[in-house]
């Protein structure tokens, strides 16, 4: 059993799920705005009170349409696999520049929590050259090459929290962008599905990105022998 949770980007992925093709029992939990700004404080909570997730918004590739997964099936599972980062990157690391500290917060906090599982991390979303919801206010806004600044350093502590617990190295954004064939997310990548610009991508991509990570599922259970 695999668990991938991260923010709502994970909610889109996992709309392109389907029981049938997947090699693995997997869920995928993404709740918009997760972070690990306050991770210590939230992911026990998210445990305790078996939060739910963001709902699938279209779930086409679904045998059984799951619209919303409870976070109770990480402890669960065989391996957890944390996709967070993007909107830390995004608001908070470009002001207080703190990266380290973030990502060592960040592998503590899985480490700790998720004791008696197999762990790997997946590097964060890349970034969007845009910042899209400036337009609406939800966030304070950056320069991309701010986010960029950012995003190096978070990548670089990544890995190397990753190597000092001894786990595999994180599932890594040059194969993100392989995936999609890009090598800069841009707006014209969007959907359009939201009245307001949005930093989510079009179907075509996180199906793209979905196929990714069941690729480093079983390459990621292969090295540990699960």
């Amino acid at each position: 059993k695999v668990f991938i949770f991260g923010d709502c980007h994970t909610a889109r992925i996992w709309e392109h799920y389907s029981p049938r093709d997947c090699p693995v029992n997997l869920k995928m939990w993404g709740l918009a705005g997760t972070k690990i700004w306050d991770l210590p404080e939230k992911l026990p909570k998210a445990i305790e009170e078996n939060i739910e997730s963001s709902g699938v918004e279209a779930a086409t590739k679904q045998i059984e349409f799951e619209p919303k997964i409870n976070f109770a099936e990480a402890l669960d599972s065989d391996l957890i696999m944390p996709w967070l980062g993007y909107v830390d990157i995004r608001q908070f690391l470009p002001k207080y520049k703190n990266a380290e500290e973030i990502v060592k917060i960040y592998v503590e906090t899985i480490l700790n929590t998720f004791k008696d599982k197999k762990i790997r991390f997946i590097e964060p979303l890349p970034q969007f050259t845009e910042m899209l919801l400036k337009y609406e206010g939800i966030s304070p806004s950056y320069e991309y090459q701010e986010r960029l600044e950012q995003n190096k350093l978070f990548l670089h502590y990544l890995t190397k929290y990753s190597q000092l617990a001894n786990l595999m190295p994180p599932v890594s954004q040059i194969k993100i962008y392989q995936a999609t064939g890009k090598k800069q997310f841009t707006p014209d990548m969007t959907h359009d599905k939201a009245p307001h610009p949005v930093d989510g991508l079009k179907d075509e991509y996180n199906e793209k990105i979905y196929n990714l990570f069941i690729e480093e599922i079983i390459n990621t259970l292969n090295y540990y022998n699960v």
